[in-house]
């Protein structure tokens, strides 16, 4: 009766979720002028951005149920297509919480130089402006900021939070096992230790004070303001937020206006403004005899579990895209746009096999974005040449695995484990008995050959003396300026250097280019993820003790079945 009480439930809740999403996606296409909308001369492309800006969506619109939020690539190709729409007289910016990396700030930053090189007004305006809302803004000829007391800037700098669990674990009773190769790895340090090691905690900051000076260089150069008085304003001014007063003193922004009273000054009616979510870009490239393949690899490296959009990189995954660009004969060339801190240390190297021989069928070049590090920069090896953008993070050149023993906190609990078994390892992953120190020394020794392949990948790939690799390796992380000069990556630049130089060692006078992965409908990725199994799997945890919902949470966090290339710090 419970279980077909469950499966009763489940066949409700899908089809509630289904509607929730389709009102969603309603709600956020008439939110954003997706509907009656018409292009008119003279309109303004409404840059009006909120939320999360991804990299690259795989999940298509689909009429009224679309995903209703536009990716960088989204937003990129439209502002250059804009560029030459003869109806498009200008770019209002105006975001609102925008969640973006510096990378992706700087592609779009990239497409708004394009489209001022053709002498059309681009102009922004701010309320209540977040630190990637004003590194929007700033791109923008002219800044506006609204007056009231409430609106303000906020420029916080950069940081990176690290919480540790180790006494929290002490008091439950559970021991964590670190097995690294790297000493700055540091992965595991949050489990083994109350602070970071002075090692890891140099590195980090290291690579946290080149992204902070660049940001500062950026906002000094796109406002023309000297870099010490911009430096000054994140380290010495009195208050949190920023009034508008205050910012334009400080020549953060050129005027204090409302945006009713922008609107009239640049006589921007309702009917000549466009949403960017609405504007129909017109690609002309798409004729180009040759093409050159943009592969969005996106998200954590693990092993393919259904769909999951941009938040995995499966080798199961990569050879589908692989196999896409094998049967267009158009591609001549391979460009990796790689955004992945990393995951499993075997998907790594299965991903890196494909690539790899790709990259004997034609050129490969990977454009780092925010980050690509640990596994995302052992599959970035797999290339000709490695562009990494000026605020990148990458290396972490390390293998790490966790393994909890939790046996004094079944004794809390009142569990005894006790495991009969014949073969020497039989049975010697019980998270509720000690283990035996003859496997964490073999696991200590498993370390150190994965290790060395990851070494070794890098030291063949990027043509590194092997007494050099010391440096380079360990774990550290880099900026992209140090990355360049230890050889990890080839040069500084963004997507479009990437398409540029592919296209150069492709010999490639003309050329478009194609998007990889292709994109899916909601109702597909819906499918294939499985929906209806994550549901049953849902309605079952209630019904399980705590124990084995502790033995289950720990199994699936720290599997002892994967070695990970993972670094696991945000540092955007």
């Amino acid at each position: 009766m419970k279980t077909n009480k469950g499966i009763l439930i489940g066949c409700i809740a899908f089809p509630l979720v289904l509607v929730l999403a389709f009102f969603i996606g309603f709600v956020t296409k008439i939110g954003s002028g997706g509907y009656g909308t018409k292009l008119v001369s003279d309109s303004w492309l409404l840059l009006d951005s909120r939320g999360m800006i991804s990299d690259y969506n795989e999940i298509t619109s689909t009429g009224f149920f679309g995903s209703g939020q536009a990716s960088t690539e989204d937003v990129c190709r439209k502002i250059r297509s804009a560029a030459t729409d003869k109806k498009i007289k200008g770019i209002l910016i105006k975001p609102a919480f925008i969640q973006v990396s510096h990378a992706n700030l700087g592609e779009i930053g990239e497409a708004i130089k394009v489209f001022k090189a053709g002498g059309k007004p681009v102009i922004a305006h701010g309320d209540m402006l977040l630190q990637k809302d004003y590194l929007l803004c700033a791109m923008a000829d002219s800044i506006y900021m609204e007056a009231s007391a409430s609106a303000g800037l906020l420029l916080e700098g950069v940081s990176a939070n690290i919480l540790f669990y180790k006494e929290a674990l002490d008091k439950l009773g559970i021991k964590m096992h670190v097995l690294q190769s790297g000493e700055y790895k540091g992965a595991g340090e949050p489990y083994s230790q109350t602070s970071l090691s002075p090692g890891t905690r140099d590195n980090i900051a290291k690579a946290l004070k080149a992204r902070y000076d660049l940001m500062i260089s950026d906002i000094s150069k796109l406002r023309s303001a000297d870099s010490l008085s911009v430096k000054d304003i994140f380290e010495n001014r009195r208050d949190f937020f920023i009034s508008a007063d205050t910012a334009k003193h400080a020549k953060l922004i050129d005027r204090v206006l409302s945006y009713d009273d922008l609107l009239r000054e640049y006589d921007i009616r309702k009917k000549h403004s466009i949403s960017i979510g609405s504007y129909s870009d017109k690609s002309s490239s798409a004729h180009q005899k040759d093409r050159i393949a943009v592969v969005n690899l996106s998200g954590t490296i693990s092993p393919s579990m259904g769909y999951s959009s941009e938040s995995v990189i499966s080798a199961d995954k990569v050879s589908d895209i692989i196999e896409s660009i094998s049967a267009d004969k158009s591609i001549k060339a391979v460009v990796l746009r790689v955004n992945s801190p990393g995951g499993s240390a075997l998907e790594s190297e299965l991903i890196y096999q494909k690539l790899n021989k790709l990259r004997q069928k034609m050129p490969v070049v990977v454009s780092m974005g925010g980050v690509a590090a640990s596994g995302g920069y052992y599959i970035s090896c797999a290339s000709d040449y490695i562009f990494a953008d000026p605020y990148a993070i990458t290396g972490s050149i390390g293998v790490i695995m966790t393994l909890p023993e939790t046996d004094v906190l079944g004794r809390k609990l009142g569990l005894r484990s006790q495991t009969i078994h014949y073969g020497k390892y039989a049975g010697a992953i019980n998270l509720f008995e000690k283990y035996d120190p003859e496997i964490i020394a073999s696991l200590k020794r498993n370390s150190e050959s994965v290790y060395n392949e990851f070494k070794a990948r890098v030291r063949i790939s990027r043509n590194i003396p092997s007494e050099d690799m010391t440096a380079v390796a360990e774990g550290r992380i880099f900026s992209a300026a140090d990355a360049k000069k230890l050889k990890l990556i080839d040069e500084i630049g963004g997507l479009q250097n990437a398409i540029g130089k592919a296209a150069a060692l492709a010999k490639l006078d003309s050329y478009s280019t194609r998007q990889f992965p292709g994109k899916i409908t909601i109702f597909d990725a819906l499918r294939e993820s499985n929906a209806f199994n994550l549901i049953q799997k849902m309605l079952n945890w209630d019904k399980q003790s705590p124990a084995q919902q502790l033995e289950a949470h720990l199994a699936r966090a720290f599997s002892p079945n994967h070695w990970l290339y993972h670094c696991p710090y945000n540092l955007d």
